[in-house]
């Protein structure tokens, strides 16, 4: 065999792909994961700022929610006051007395039975 000049040495040479960094091969493969990344990257992004959309829509309702259930124990309350001031006895004997015309019966309008 010859050198490295020979034909069949020269052959081989002509037969190999021989690819550089350079050339598309390698350049089309750090564009797709700079891509790739770039699209992970949007995905999260719009990701949080939906989470952070319901946070805050939640937080409203709550808020809300809050509001009424206060209103609601506040209406309760001026209820459960007026109740107890409507069963009062004296106001009862009151309004008998004067709105229904009754009063109390004295000792010679009971009548005992045998």
């Amino acid at each position: 065999m010859g050198g490295p000049r020979s034909a069949k040495w020269m052959e081989i040479l002509g037969t190999q792909v021989i690819r550089l960094p350079h050339q598309e091969g390698q350049g089309g493969r750090w564009i797709s994961h700079l891509l790739a990344g770039v699209v992970l990257l949007v995905a999260a992004a719009l990701l949080a700022s939906w989470v952070h959309v319901q946070n805050i829509t939640y937080r409203y309702r709550y808020s809300r929610a809050y509001q009424v259930q206060q209103k609601r124990v506040q209406i309760r309350d001026a209820l459960e006051i007026e109740r107890q001031m409507l069963r009062r006895p004296q106001r009862i004997v009151r309004i008998a007395e004067d709105d229904l015309g009754m009063r109390m019966p004295s000792v010679e309008d009971r009548v005992i039975l045998e």
